[in-house]
């Protein structure tokens, strides 16, 4: 591959860099300077995702067309990486499954993804798997596991309950970060209202918070067919919404999964909206559903909600295909 374009030391330290950028997310001189300091430490995801925001400015000068000369050199080395480790482990051009090659050709820029005409297509942030049937919520009658998941719920409400004595061991579920360009995530960054407690979280347990919850962890790990990709998935997690809160309307990161809720402590005045269908959580029984789809939650009520939240593939996925997915994301986040 060709070498990269010159780059020099930044005269901009990167504590500078990050402060100026907390203050203006937007700034040329600082979105560069973060980005050349990430290059030259080699987290080349980290520069990639700088200079993308600065091109994405559309500014004109040699700011902005170093950004875009980074980008793209930045995008053959990626794609290189991960052709190269699906070819090591098996998965050639010609073994692929169709779509699993279509949604690589579109992670790539290879292909566009398909034109959608509803009001709530699916619009994943970072992977489109194609070819799966639009779901907003899943008929959760079809999985014949989830009786497993709500048998156990007496036991896993009162283990939640006990954490809404002192929710002590809850964290913001958006936290402030400095390693990728950061919005305000509709002011939900380092804000409590909406928080998270992990049982299961970056491909392992949390051993602190499983022994406080084994019924839960139990009866998710055991009884769910989970979507397993390295440390991105699954997440188990208790999810509560403090009383007046509001999630807005956001999509996730993948669709080839479905996000389940296990409503555990639900107030009245609850809500949840996905696409263009709204429910409301009924405790016990099992919601899921397609987060790449618009989807918002709300808690009118005095009381906190809490619901037990965790990933599994869509059935529409066999072995094969979520094998090439994991392998995938284990490209993805070996790139460096």
């Amino acid at each position: 591959m060709l070498e990269h374009p010159p780059i020099d030391v930044p005269a901009m330290s990167e504590f500078e860099a990050e402060s100026r950028l907390r203050a203006d997310r937007f700034n040329v001189t600082a979105l560069m300077a973060k980005a050349d300091h990430r290059f030259l430490l080699n987290d080349h995801r980290g520069a990639n995702s700088f200079y993308t925001a600065l091109a994405r400015l559309n500014q004109s000068g040699p700011e902005s067309d170093r950004a875009k000369a980074m980008v793209a050199w930045l995008g053959g080395r990626f794609k290189q990486h991960l052709l190269v480790t699906l070819d090591r482990a098996g998965f050639t051009e010609a073994c692929r499954h169709p779509r699993f090659q279509k949604s690589l050709e579109m992670m790539l820029g290879m292909r566009e993804r398909p034109v959608e005409y509803r009001q709530f297509p699916p619009s994943p942030l970072l992977y489109f798997y194609p070819d799966l049937p639009y779901v907003q919520f899943a008929d959760p009658t079809v999985f014949a596991w989830r009786r497993k998941i709500e048998k156990a719920f007496t036991a896993m409400r009162e283990e939640a309950v006990a954490l809404l004595g002192d929710a002590a061991d809850f964290r913001p579920y958006i936290k402030e970060q400095s390693a990728r360009p950061q919005g305000d995530v509709h002011g939900l960054i380092n804000n409590p209202d909406w928080s998270t407690f992990h049982l299961f979280e970056n491909g392992a347990p949390v051993a602190e918070h499983v022994h406080k919850c084994p019924a839960i962890f139990e009866a998710v790990t055991k009884g769910a067919p989970l979507c397993m990709i390295g440390p991105r998935a699954p997440s188990i997690m208790l999810s509560l919404l403090k009383p007046g809160a509001k999630i807005p309307p956001h999509t996730g990161m993948v669709n080839c999964r479905y996000i389940c809720h296990l409503p555990l402590v639900i107030p009245s005045d609850c809500g949840f909206r996905v696409g263009e269908q709204t429910r409301k959580w009924t405790e016990g029984e099992l919601l899921l559903f397609d987060d790449s789809v618009e989807h918002e939650a709300w808690n009118d009520s005095e009381k906190n909600r809490l619901v037990l939240i965790f990933d599994v593939w869509r059935p529409e996925l066999g072995d094969d295909e979520q094998a090439m997915v994991r392998t995938l994301f284990e490209a993805v986040d070996s790139y460096q």
